[in-house]
């Protein structure tokens, strides 16, 4: 078949060190209330670069505020994502000024 791999634990090589993936997680430990815990987590930026690089997530992305309303004539204002809060609106208009 001409495959570069022979086995599972071959492909899952591959897999690991040349398929372009989701950050990885780091772990490290915090000491809280004198008791020490393990924390996980991942590189912000390198999550936001993971997301913009991946064309299937582009239809999901969001760059501009939206207000949506549950009623007709618009006066209740519904709140669901960050793109429809009051922090982004606000946001916006004073990047826009700037």
């Amino acid at each position: 078949l001409g495959l570069s791999f022979k086995n599972a634990n071959e492909l899952n090589k591959i897999i690991d060190e040349h398929l372009p993936g989701h950050p990885p997680f780091v772990r490290c430990e915090v000491m809280v209330g004198g008791e020490v815990c393990e924390v996980y987590f991942r590189d912000i930026l390198a999550c936001v670069k993971a997301l913009f690089r991946n064309p299937e997530f582009a239809p999901y992305l969001v760059f501009a505020p939206e207000k949506h309303y549950t009623d007709e004539t618009k006066t209740i204002q519904s709140y669901h994502d960050m793109h429809t809060g009051k922090w982004w609106w606000i946001l916006q208009v004073r990047h826009n000024h700037d």
